[in-house]
């Protein structure tokens, strides 16, 4: 268990460090279920599910990233340095988080203007 070579173009990639990642996450998401059931302030659950999915996105970029350079290590000439996959590989990968969060602060706009 720990690095795959599937869809990686046979580059190994190792997922695993995400793990403690998500499993935080996974306990921030019980204590939202308990803040619900405990009936708190409506502002605090809504902060709380914020940095949830703040850490779900951490945790797709990351691997984005490293399918990227996995990607990027397999399928070059050879004539790219090894510092020179990352730095493309990162490019890519902040170009696709830009494109995942882009959207979330029209939409609270959106909310908010509708009193929904």
């Amino acid at each position: 268990m720990g690095r795959s070579n599937k869809a990686h173009g046979g580059a190994p990639v190792d997922h695993t460090r995400q793990l403690p990642r998500l499993r935080r996450s996974e306990g921030q998401v019980r204590g939202l279920q308990q803040m619900i059931e405990t009936e708190r302030d409506c502002v605090d659950i809504a902060h709380q599910i914020n940095a949830v999915v703040a850490a779900l996105r951490r945790v797709e970029g990351d691997m984005l990233r490293d399918h990227l350079e996995a990607l990027a290590e397999t399928t070059g000439t050879g004539s790219l340095t090894s510092a020179e996959r990352r730095r493309m590989a990162d490019e890519i990968g902040n170009l696709i988080k830009r494109m995942i969060c882009g959207g979330a602060p029209a939409q609270f706009a959106r909310v908010t203007a509708t009193g929904g």
